[in-house]
């Protein structure tokens, strides 16, 4: 993300291949409820899952270290306490508080 903003500051067209977001895995997350089926909404800066609850953060930057301090980045986390009580939690996430979702300083 660092190095595209870098591009974008500097008006250098930049082609980079989409990565798939998001897969089945080992904690159990089913497609219908990988990070690409959250809606962001910029404006309220919070995520809407696929059962209609609202996701948000505190506010807080949490740091992501990388092999050196430039790969390293700053990220939120979001969460709901509907998670607790969601029917199809199991098919979301395997998090005993519910789903998380961090969203790096250069997600836009």
């Amino acid at each position: 993300g660092r190095e595209i903003a870098t591009c974008k500051q500097n008006n250098i067209t930049t082609i980079v291949a989409q990565p798939d977001q998001g897969k089945s895995n080992e904690n159990g997350t089913q497609p219908e409820y990988f990070v690409t089926k959250f809606i962001y909404n910029k404006e309220a800066n919070t995520y809407t899952c696929p059962q209609g609850e609202t996701l948000s953060t505190t506010g807080s930057w949490h740091k992501k270290t990388g092999r050196t301090e430039e790969s390293g980045y700053r990220f939120q986390k979001y969460r709901t306490p509907a998670c607790k009580t969601c029917p199809v939690k199991d098919q979301c996430t395997s998090r005993k508080g519910g789903r998380e979702i961090d969203r790096s300083e250069y997600a836009d």
